[in-house]
């Protein structure tokens, strides 16, 4: 597989019943020399994708009342609805409604806050948006279940025991909160490339997301190891995998997480897309986590370091040492001071000495 791709390979996960040593193979090579992926024949239903498709788009096509109403701005767990913008002021210009699963809010006083993630996400009324909440609950529980399962074949295919790598979820399934983003970019003005607009240059902050591009427009484009731009179009019957840092960390490297971007879609129609991001266990630090793995894999890593001239030297960073729990809930305090403020009262103090940011005031 040559580094310098063109285009993003595709995996077919039936293929892992048919020849399972050349799935594992695929896998390995996309992993380590792509970091990016479609997977073709999942086991997600056709038919439940399809609600998904024409639900997605409903929901950003509610009153913006209704939105409002489910505003993250009301959720402890950073669930709910996001405006263009945020309540950072990003400049990106999508919307976005971020959901999790099913699960009941454990925190007690005097525990770790990071415990307040866990809990239920905002819905709009059944009445509004009929079938939603349960279309996408059913959605979450089955890209979970995949999660699990293709982190098995990861595992494997990076030479390690099936089980290996579920040590970074720990024991426990019901205290994991994977996230699920329903995201809406409006079409880009007249004569404008979408450049700048709809995601800018990036890399995940999670173990894997797995996304599934709701229209039909190529706006997703990945950055191979020469710099150069890669689309990543749709196709209808997969999804698009690709590595997070949390990953690359634990991995030392031996898989990276991959930079790509989201242009804001030319002509009149918006773009829908769907994210599900697996996350560490919170409770767990990614520099605790050892694997050995074989020297047939550390080779294709080895291999491809020289191939693209990549001396970067494996570092831990201050937040590798500290649990996960604390550093996601860092991350979403520092963009959500509206959730903060209300839920988190000790800690806006410490991330906002100046009070509310200015354009967060009139709200």
């Amino acid at each position: 597989m040559s580094l310098d791709y063109t285009q993003i390979p595709v995996v077919d996960w039936t293929l892992a019943q048919r020849d399972k040593p050349l799935f594992l193979s695929q896998l390995r090579g996309a992993m380590i020399n792509v970091g990016f992926l479609y997977l073709s024949n999942h086991p997600v239903p056709m038919d439940l994708v399809d609600r998904v498709t024409a639900l997605t788009p409903k929901f950003f096509a509610l009153p913006q009342a209704v939105k409002d109403s489910v505003d993250m701005a009301n959720s402890a767990h950073f669930h709910g609805y996001l405006r263009v913008g945020g309540d950072d002021g990003n400049p990106d210009t999508r919307e976005q409604f971020n959901f999790g699963g099913d699960r009941v809010c454990r925190y007690k006083e005097g525990e770790p806050e990071y415990l307040k993630l866990h809990g239920d996400a905002l819905w709009p009324d059944d009445a509004v948006l009929p079938g939603y909440r349960e279309t996408m609950l059913d959605y979450y529980k089955r890209l979970e279940d995949m999660s699990y399962e293709l982190t098995s074949y990861i595992s494997e295919a990076l030479g390690l025991q099936a089980h290996e790598l579920h040590e970074l979820f720990g024991s426990d399934r019901s205290k994991l909160q994977p996230r699920c983003k329903a995201l809406r970019y409006p079409a880009s003005p007249p004569g404008t490339t979408g450049v700048g607009s709809g995601i800018g240059a990036h890399a995940d902050n999670s173990l894997l997301t797995y996304l599934l591009q709701v229209t039909e427009q190529s706006c997703l484009q990945v950055m191979n190891h020469s710099k150069e731009w890669v689309p990543v179009p749709p196709i209808r019957g997969t999804f698009v995998i690709n590595l997070g840092r949390a990953l690359e960390k634990v991995t030392h490297r031996v898989v990276i997480a991959t930079t790509h971007r989201v242009l804001s879609p030319s002509g009149t129609d918006a773009r829908y897309s769907l994210g599900f991001f697996s996350s560490l266990a919170m409770h767990i630090r990614a520099a605790d986590m050892k694997f050995e793995f074989p020297p047939e894999v550390l080779d294709m890593k080895r291999a491809r370091d020289e191939r693209i001239n990549d001396t970067t030297e494996f570092r831990y960073t201050e937040k590798d040492h500290r649990l996960a729990g604390d550093v996601v809930l860092e991350e979403k305090i520092k963009t959500h001071p509206m959730a903060t403020l209300r839920f988190y009262p000790s800690l806006f103090g410490k991330f906002f000495p100046d009070g509310l940011p200015k354009h967060l005031v009139a709200h």
